[in-house]
């Protein structure tokens, strides 16, 4: 099946591609934010000063204690940042040594043995729902599952480039995942060569177009739509490939090879490194000169962070611009003030990938119109799905944080 996206936009991005072969590198440090899991209350298992080995249980959600964090290295724990609430703020470890948690496979080729499996492993938060963009519940079943591989975001790296050397592996995860569900699985891929056989139960979609061609929130709305009552779950393609190897090896690899772009850097680099990876470490030599800014994801829709956030494949590095001050009544008054107003141009009304009625659902997520807004296709949405709405309006709105506002509310009405 080949879909041609007819929405999007090219985005002007200064900064060469990445190319050339993927480097392993060492990191100093790495970094797990507890950000990055914002539906785990998390119960700590670990305590700092502590040897751990790659795959060992850092934390789990306290009220779905199967839904485990593992080390992505071996190393020490260095320390646990607790912030309001109880909430981990930020747990670093000091790689060491090359130790790994053996998992039992002998119940893996059942349903039942391949959720127990990835729940201890640590893959179980790579799934993520539509509706809602959660980590699905231990004992739920998705009424799909699409794989993500395919990136139309500024300098990521190219899926067909990373999986070279790992297409069993990544066949092996594919064919997996239909073990997680009775409806078909998706892997969303661009132009060229099948990624991995079509099967019964197993669907090659090829998408085209400008970004956001690449994201699940638009192959979703395309191909099987997400409600509250059959919700779809998505996950990328590194993280299917590393459950293949974890079902050949019996070890878990959480290592990425993730872009290091953008403007603020001498020239692109593909890194394999783990999940967590001190960016600051990685990007240092790299820069050029004057004041940077270093994010975790893409120019589009990245935040700006030391370590690489669990859901990313990319870093890049920009210029930082200070802002202008600004007389602090007429900030005071924009804060107090209703959501800026923008004008519904072309560009706005291409900003949604899927064929979405963009400017009412842009006003209705401005406006906090939860019921609207669902009506209007929210549901098949995550925040990376706002962030070229974001830009195509001027950044004045965070559409992202909007549509994540009303998310919440609609999950608990």
């Amino acid at each position: 099946m080949n879909i041609v996206i007819r929405h999007g936009l090219p985005l002007p991005v200064a900064g060469a591609l990445p190319d050339g072969e993927i480097v392993p590198t060492r990191v100093p440090k790495i970094g797990l934010a507890g950000a990055d899991y914002p539906d785990i209350r998390p119960e700590i298992l670990v305590e700092a000063g502590q040897a751990v080995a790659s795959g060992t249980p850092l934390f789990r959600d306290r009220k779905r204690p199967e839904i485990v964090v593992t080390s992505p290295s071996s190393g020490r724990i260095e320390k646990i940042e607790m912030g309001p609430q109880r909430r981990l703020s930020l747990l670093t470890i000091i790689p060491e040594g090359e130790d790994a948690v053996r998992f039992d496979l002998a119940a893996a080729g059942t349903p039942a043995g391949l959720r127990s499996l990835m729940q201890q492993a640590g893959l179980w938060p790579a799934l993520r729902t539509r509706p809602f963009d959660r980590i699905p519940a231990g004992d739920a079943e998705p009424a799909a599952v699409f794989v993500t591989a395919i990136d139309t975001r500024p300098h990521a790296p190219d899926p067909a480039v990373v999986l070279g050397g790992m297409e069993d592996s990544f066949a092996r995860g594919v064919s997996a995942l239909s073990l997680l569900t009775q409806g078909q699985v998706y892997v969303c891929q661009g132009d060229g060569v099948d990624l991995v056989e079509p099967q019964d139960r197993v669907s090659v979609v090829r998408f085209t177009g400008f970004h956001p061609a690449g994201l699940p929130g638009t192959h979703i709305a395309r191909l099987h739509p997400a409600t509250s009552s059959a919700p779809v779950w998505h996950i990328n393609y590194q993280d299917v490939a590393a459950l293949g190897q974890l079902l050949a090896r019996g070890t878990a690899d959480f290592s990425r090879s993730i872009s290091l772009a953008g403007p603020g850097t001498q020239r692109p680099l593909l890194l394999r490194v783990p999940i967590g990876a001190d960016l600051h470490a990685l990007s240092r030599p790299q820069l050029t000169p004057g004041p940077k800014r270093i994010l975790s994801g893409a120019i589009l829709d990245g935040r700006e962070a030391q370590f690489l956030s669990r859901y990313h494949l990319q870093a890049s590095v920009v210029a930082r611009v200070e802002p202008r001050a600004r007389n602090w009544l007429i900030a005071a008054l924009g804060r107090a003030s209703a959501p800026a107003a923008f004008v519904p141009t072309a560009a706005v009304d291409r900003a949604l990938g899927p064929d979405m009625p963009a400017v009412p659902l842009l006003r209705a997520l401005s406006i906090g119109d939860a019921d609207r807004a669902a009506q209007l296709g929210c549901l098949q949405l995550g925040e990376d799905d706002l962030a070229l709405a974001t830009y195509a309006t001027g950044g004045e709105t965070d559409f992202g944080a909007r549509l994540r506002a009303v998310l919440d509310m609609l999950e608990a009405a």
